[in-house]
């Protein structure tokens, strides 16, 4: 299966962030895009983690960008000053509680590159909610290790960052969403095990263990020095955590991935004792031009949106959910 244009058009401007082939954190500092500048409504948070830290994200309301957005959005980063089209300011409490999907970062980039995939959701009847770990974008700043895996401290601000979503008047607290790739999947997987208030959760490329991992990443790149974290708990690492996680559950991988193969997201997959759905896209790899939201654009988001849609209450919003 060949990308499809759209993707092909999109894959240089992703690359450093969501759909990178990185394992080891890859921070970009400061935003090269913002909402705003393709005219989207949003409101700019700042949230705080339980040992103090300031984080940043990105909350969008269920939106309908026709007019103001669809030709910019995934094609120019940065947006030129005489092409950004005007945005209006998000008032909360304009529209009611919608379902909200929480779309958790990767090791690499920043939230720039999250609003492409905010903006398949938002312009669907869902509320989005984007956010930058320690040391990433404009969030308070952090030692990062770039052979490091994974720091638990993450652990944190994904917690920080559900609370902060939960606290919201204009978000459904029953029908909150998980949305994670790769280094985001498995944490995503965590806090679908720790909590009792995450109503769906998708993931994409995630791992089992740092165990099954270790020999894969030592045969991919023998010149690296990865460093896994000794105080990750192994329970909620998701080969450990499946059984906990009762709520629905999709799993996508690609076929080729060679990082997080398809046999993990097997084995997790078996594990759960609620409902799963496993899709292996074919001819997709891990990340990069090759990830299976690039090799199957369309058929990736729209069975994404239909799987938050008959898990998560319909939204009143002015989207279309679907």
């Amino acid at each position: 299966m060949k990308p499809s244009l759209r993707a092909l058009r999109l894959v240089l401007l992703l690359l450093p962030g969501m759909t990178a082939s990185v394992f080891g954190l890859r921070p970009e500092v400061g935003y090269r895009a913002v909402p705003s500048d393709y005219g989207i409504v949003f409101e700019d948070i700042t949230f705080e983690t339980s040992d103090g830290l300031l984080l940043r994200g990105w909350f969008f309301p269920a939106q309908d960008t026709t007019g103001i957005a669809s030709e910019l959005v995934g094609r120019v980063i940065p947006v030129p000053d005489d092409l950004k089209p005007p945005s209006e300011q998000y008032i909360p409490g304009e529209y009611g509680p919608a379902p909200t999907i929480v779309i958790c970062p990767g090791d690499a980039g920043n939230m720039t590159y999250s609003i492409l995939y905010a903006y398949e959701f938002f312009t669907r009847g869902f509320n989005v909610f984007t956010f930058d770990w320690r040391g990433f974008g404009e969030s308070d700043s952090w030692p990062m290790d770039p052979d490091r895996l994974v720091y638990s401290e993450f652990l944190a601000d994904y917690e920080a960052a559900l609370d902060y979503v939960l606290s919201r008047p204009d978000v459904d607290t029953s029908g909150v969403g998980l949305l994670g790739f790769s280094t985001g999947a498995y944490l995503s997987f965590a806090m679908a095990a720790e909590r009792n208030d995450v109503a769906a959760l998708a993931v994409r490329a995630t791992i089992t263990t740092f165990e099954d991992l270790s020999p894969i990443l030592a045969r991919l790149d023998p010149d690296r020095a990865w460093n896994f974290p000794q105080d990750y708990p192994e329970e909620l690492l998701p080969a450990n955590a499946a059984a906990r996680v009762t709520i629905p559950v999709l799993l996508v991988v690609g076929e080729h991935d060679e990082r997080t193969p398809p046999w993990m997201s097997r084995e997790v997959y078996d594990s759960l004792p609620g409902p799963g759905e496993l899709w292996v896209v074919p001819g997709a790899g891990h990340g990069g031009g090759e990830a299976p939201e690039l090799v199957a654009y369309d058929e990736f988001f729209e069975k994404v949106r239909a799987f938050f849609k008959r898990r998560l209450k319909d939204s009143e919003g002015p989207g279309t959910p679907g």
